[in-house]
């Protein structure tokens, strides 16, 4: 039989009940006939055949027998192994902490092993691969005391932070640096924490999930800068890594001649991936007719969050779906704490999650465990969902073909589609196409650390030692060596900003200072009139019109929301106050613009920019003599952190709603220690909390610590 002919035998139960054995030894035929470039499709038929294993009868053991010599061991039933088979098996079983055993397929085990013997591997492998699970058997082999895994966004801290907390009987696992350092760590953190000074110790193996961004077409920003110094920083500390990520064609540039690793790419999956294609049909009909059609758990690719809010809309409007009590429940509850006629509230009413930059984190994560334990059938999300977060969806919707305006690349299209299936739950994934496929060539990595060329964001030459910056290096930089407005020690302090625009407010400073000293030179709080000048400042001189997703429009808006935010107004409130002025607002463009303000002005840019401003000016007044220090690190803390605790909103990051962590303000209010405000909330009696939204949050948040 031709694969094709198999492919479509091994969707029909009747003929496989008839022909199982004639079945199983088409499936040896072929494999036996493969070659380097047709065995994956073999492996894909014999992935096939386990939706359909039991069928197979007395013929099962040529299945097993198929599965062993694929080396996808853990697929392999060990209450009905051959003495060969069971050899195999228990030779690729090991330790995965917390008493617990994983069985590692074949490439796995050839990973896990180099790993143990001192090579550092860059691995690219596609999603279902299992490339994480490795980072869990290295950590149980008790080999190093202090690893550091890097991971791209703060909701993938806690997603690890939870998996790897069943080692915290040898290890502590520290996500933050206002918690303490034990004598064996596990650090998860973003690459911003990475280098954060004099946080992270001793280093004897590190680990950089989705590593393709360190090159700057896989981000262009400022991350890409911080993550190669990232890396950087941990190589000189420590040079054995590994290094993970689906769907690269391979390692380029300097970075071979310089580092020591060996790179290795698999095309070896665990589950198959099936391409249905509604191209050239109407997207919104196509949508809804593939949502009424599909069985079991839907994302929904979307390319921005204007339009997964639009695609959720036509699903629940078009689609009768009924959610499980948790989902009906934390409706009710994102209703009374953000408002009735946001549409998060009404997609969770009918049913429907949503996954994007706009939805709170702990929010998001709770609605991601709703997805994973079958309490709402479909999830819509943007790219925010395709950066590592684990799901268990069986299919997937390419409602876009875009990520915000950027065509996806077949990079990004391999990572979104690799999100379909899932080992032991659904072999067979589906993807479900209403645009062309990109066809465009895999990329390569290169890390401008070490190519040193015109891509090179000035701001990672400026960190990086001089004697490892190369002549074009140094050439780069040597503008910033020649002027005399600010010192490089300064420009280094204030990593996150751009460094010409640090160097242009020195200028101004020097320039205006006699008319700006008296707005300027004050300590701890700011009166109104300095803070709309300081707000004046940021927004001329640091691009404050692109930034916060253009949540504020004007200098004096944001005066007046940093300000606001003194009072501590819920969501609620402000939504409210809005209508009330006039009540043909839309809400959901309310909510989406406060939460933007929040996370991107109030948590990030605004406190960044104001302590840059506040090393800059200090660096004036003693270059010039003047007997004054400002002091605005108290301010800036304070805005970080919405006037609460910084313990309070640091619990955001382990899922817990300010919302909720606020209603026990004082209880987890420590002065900044992290570690005693966890342990309070480990000691939390959730057995008298009647909402049973915020015990549940409440005992997620707890989880593992």
């Amino acid at each position: 039989m031709e694969m094709i002919e198999v492919e479509n035998h091994l969707k029909d139960d009747d003929y496989i009940l008839q022909n199982s054995f004639d079945l199983a030894k088409s499936l040896c035929t072929l494999y036996n006939n493969a070659d380097s470039q047709s065995v994956s499709k073999v492996q894909n038929l014999v992935i096939r055949s386990l939706e359909k294993y039991e069928l197979f009868g007395s013929s099962k053991i040529i299945i097993d027998d198929l599965l062993r010599e694929l080396k996808l061991f853990p697929y392999l039933n060990s209450d009905e192994l051959s003495l060969a088979d069971t050899l195999a098996y228990l030779a690729h079983t090991t330790d995965i902490g917390n008493d617990s055993e994983a069985v590692l397929h074949g490439p796995q085990a050839e990973i896990f092993y180099k790993l143990l013997s001192g090579v550092s591997v860059v691995l690219s492998a596609p999603t279902s691969f299992g490339k994480s699970l490795i980072i869990d058997a290295v950590i149980a082999s008790q080999k190093f005391s202090n690893i550091v895994i890097v991971v791209p966004t703060i909701s993938l801290i806690d997603e690890t932070r939870r998996r790897l907390s069943k080692f915290k009987e040898n290890y502590k696992v520290i996500t933050h640096s206002l918690q303490e350092r034990f004598d064996k760590n596990i650090y998860v953190l973003t690459q911003e924490r990475v280098i954060e000074e004099d946080f992270v110790g001793d280093v004897d193996f590190f680990v950089i999930d989705e590593f393709y961004k360190l090159s700057t077409w896989a981000d262009g920003g400022n991350r890409c800068a911080l993550l190669n110094e990232a890396f950087y920083r941990l190589y000189k500390k420590c040079e054995h890594f590994y290094m993970l990520g689906p769907n690269i064609n391979g390692v380029a540039g300097e970075f071979i001649e310089n580092v020591k690793f060996e790179f290795i790419k698999y095309n070896y999956n665990t589950v198959v991936t099936e391409i249905h294609d509604f191209t050239g049909s109407d997207k919104e009909g196509s949508l809804i007719d593939i949502c009424k059609k599909v069985e079991g758990p839907t994302i929904v690719f979307s390319s921005s969050p204007d339009r997964a809010n639009k695609a959720a809309e036509l699903i629940y409007e078009n689609i009768q779906t009924e959610p499980g009590n948790k989902a009906k429940q934390l409706a009710t509850w994102v209703s009374e704490n953000y408002h009735a006629e946001w549409i998060l509230t009404i997609a969770l009413r009918n049913g429907v999650g949503i996954h994007h930059a706009r939805i709170p984190r702990g929010v998001s994560q709770y609605i991601v465990d709703l997805f994973n334990s079958g309490e709402i059938k479909y999830l819509v999300c943007t790219s925010t969902l395709i950066e590592g977060v684990n799901t268990s969806a069986k299919n997937i919707v390419c409602y876009d073909d875009k990520i915000n305006r950027k065509k996806l690349d077949i990079f990004t299209f391999n990572n979104i589609s690799g999100r379909s299936g899932r080992m032991f739950k659904h072999f067979v994934g589906n993807v479900y196409i209403l645009s062309p496929p990109p066809v465009d060539q895999l990329p390569l990595v290169e890390l401008p650390l070490y190519n040193q060329d015109e891509n090179t964001p000035d701001s990672l030459l400026l960190n990086i030692d001089e004697k490892d910056l190369t002549e074009n290096g140094k050439e780069k930089i040597k503008k910033y060596y020649e002027q005399d407005y600010l010192s490089l020690e300064t420009i280094r302090l204030n990593k996150t900003i751009d460094p010409n625009d640090q160097v242009n407010f020195a200028k101004a400073l020097e320039m205006n200072f006699q008319s700006w000293s008296h707005m300027l030179l004050w300590r701890g709080f700011p009166d109104y009139e300095q803070l709309s000048f300081i707000c004046a400042l940021v927004w001329n001189n640091f691009n404050g019109k692109s930034l916060g997703n253009r949540s504020v429009s004007s200098t004096k808006q944001l005066a007046f929301k940093i300000n606001q935010l003194m009072s501590k107004p819920t969501i609620h409130d402000i939504v409210n106050d809005r209508l009330s002025y006039n009540e043909n607002s839309d809400i959901t463009s309310i909510i989406s613009k406060e939460l933007d303000f929040k996370r991107l002005w109030a948590n990030f840019h605004f406190p960044r920019i104001l302590r840059a401003i506040e090393t800059i000016t200090n660096e004036y007044l003693r270059k010039n003599n003047i007997n004054y220090e400002c002091e605005y690190t108290a301010y800036a803390s304070s805005v970080e952190n919405y006037f609460y605790d910084s313990s309070i909103v640091a619990l955001e990051e382990y899922g817990l709603p300010v919302e909720i962590s606020a209603l026990i303000e004082d209880y987890l209010s420590t002065d900044g220690d992290l570690d005693e405000a966890l342990n309070r909330l480990s000691e939390v009696d959730t057995s008298a909390i009647e909402d049973p939204v915020v015990k549940s949050f409440i005992e997620r948040a707890a989880y593992g610590i």
